[in-house]
């Protein structure tokens, strides 16, 4: 009979069947049970990855990355490993790491191919560098609500720097350029953009199916006007009225609107301001 991980699915080897039959297939899915339990109480059951048939025709290395993004789509990155996307693929480890060599090279491909697609537009981008920004905004923002985990994957000092992710940089460098930013300037305006755009996408849920966050959000909402803290903060009480699930998008987009006015409005005045600093270009 074949054991499986009670955490991901993924079959365990056979042991001597002596002691403790093992429950998990790796030490990462057995601290995921445990953070899962902790989170979400000793019932919680683990979000388990179907199994899927094993890819057939084309690039293997296409088709990994594809069952990789599968993966982590349904389970986040947690749940992706060289180990698992070995078994989901049927091919031995060694075989996958022909055409993976790691794991961050494989996160690297991940993102690239997210980045590549993106979300396809009918229009051309707008000449407008305001419109053009908000766009850009709009295109990033949706990447991380369909694949919260590429934002692990990004958010980073080390961030992947295939030809897709350098072009999602480019787009936005452009459009700062044309709105009157020097090259060097334009950068910093990306940081403060994208460091915008990727901190609010640090309150996208990594698990939309968790039955558990409405009582969670339901439970915090009475406890706070229970013990009397929302009657001076105005602000408490108003964001307590609806889920952050349901006004996400709409502070998103409010928060954009300041960022995008404080930007724009002179970007020449960036460039005298370093001047009186002394910082070169």
């Amino acid at each position: 009979m074949t054991v499986r991980c009670v955490e991901c699915g993924a079959d365990l080897p056979t042991g001597p069947g002596r002691g403790r039959p093992r429950r998990y297939c790796s030490r990462r899915c057995q601290a995921r049970a445990y953070r899962r339990r902790r989170e979400h109480g000793p019932s919680a059951t683990p979000r388990r990855i179907p199994d899927r048939p094993a890819p057939a025709g084309g690039d293997p290395r296409d088709r990994l990355i594809d069952l990789a993004v599968e993966l982590a789509d349904s389970g986040g990155l947690d749940a992706l490993s060289m180990r698992v996307l070995a078994q989901r693929a049927a091919m031995p480890a060694h075989a996958v790491y022909r055409h993976v060599r790691n794991r961050a090279e494989l996160l690297g491909a991940m993102a690239e191919r997210i980045t590549a697609t993106g979300a396809p537009r009918a229009t051309p981008p707008p000449r407008e560098p305001r419109q053009r920004l908000e766009r850009l905004a709009d295109d990033e923002w949706a990447m991380y609500r369909r694949h919260p985990w590429l934002l692990a994957v990004l958010a980073t000092d080390r961030p992947p720097t295939g030809p897709a992710v350098l072009a999602m940089v480019d787009r936005v460098v452009a459009a700062f350029t044309s709105a009157g930013y020097d090259p060097a300037d334009a950068f910093r305006a990306y940081l403060a953009f994208s460091g915008y755009i990727q901190g609010m996408a640090l309150l996208i849920r990594r698990d939309p199916d968790d039955t558990t966050y409405p009582a969670w959000w339901s439970a915090t909402r009475r406890r706070l006007e229970r013990t009397g803290r929302t009657r001076t903060r105005p602000w408490l009480a108003a964001a307590g009225q609806t889920s952050p699930d349901t006004d996400l998008d709409t502070w998103f987009h409010f928060g954009l609107r300041g960022l995008l006015d404080g930007l724009l409005t002179d970007p020449a005045r960036y460039g005298g301001e370093r001047a009186h600093t002394g910082e070169d270009h």
